[in-house]
């Protein structure tokens, strides 16, 4: 397949660790292409390296060997900069635990990649908690919300900037989702 057709590109992508004095290797080659506005579902046993493989696509892990490339950008050449910079716009998250700031409103926790971008419009986050169902609950706490609304704040938050990579964590597989 061409480059240019997919989002994602992840080529012969190995990752180790060391732990004490044993190296361990999570993924061997792994290769997989994600074209833009593809589901992808990632599954398999405990210890398989889906959360290290998720990872690794999602910018916050870097692969031993192997390459990247994200809308035809190789993110194993970036500086730690410039895939913080890369991954704000790029890629949303929602994780296993949501990590809502429990001091927060709804409205501002999904407000946060906003705020972190230094983006001024505001009316995106009313629009975000409308298409998950809360804009009624936009100034309850977490703690004032149920199990389901949380995990809703949590993708509206990941929607908010309106990323490309969309990576769902949960229990027992990780989802990434690519949305056009």
């Amino acid at each position: 397949m061409s480059d240019n057709l997919n989002l994602i590109q992840v080529k012969d992508v190995t990752k180790k660790y060391r732990l004490g004095s044993n190296e361990v290797e999570v993924l061997h080659g792994i290769n997989l292409e994600v074209k833009d506005g593809e589901f992808v579902s990632v599954m398999g046993q405990s210890g398989s390296g889906k959360t290290t493989l998720m990872n690794i696509i999602g910018m916050l892990d870097r692969p031993t060997d192997g390459s990247i490339l994200i809308k035809g950008i190789d993110i194993t050449k970036k500086s730690q900069k410039e895939l913080v910079e890369f991954r704000r716009r790029t890629v949303g998250f929602v994780f296993q635990q949501f990590h809502l700031i429990p001091s927060l409103t709804a409205y501002e926790n999904v407000e946060l990649p906003l705020v972190f971008a230094g983006d001024k419009d505001k009316s995106v986050v009313l629009s975000a908690l409308e298409r998950v169902g809360l804009a009624h609950r936009m100034d309850h706490k977490p703690v004032e919300l149920s199990g389901g609304e949380q995990q809703r704040v949590a993708i509206a938050r990941a929607v908010v900037m309106k990323p490309k990579i969309r990576i769902l964590f949960k229990l027992s597989e990780n989802l990434l989702l690519s949305i056009r």
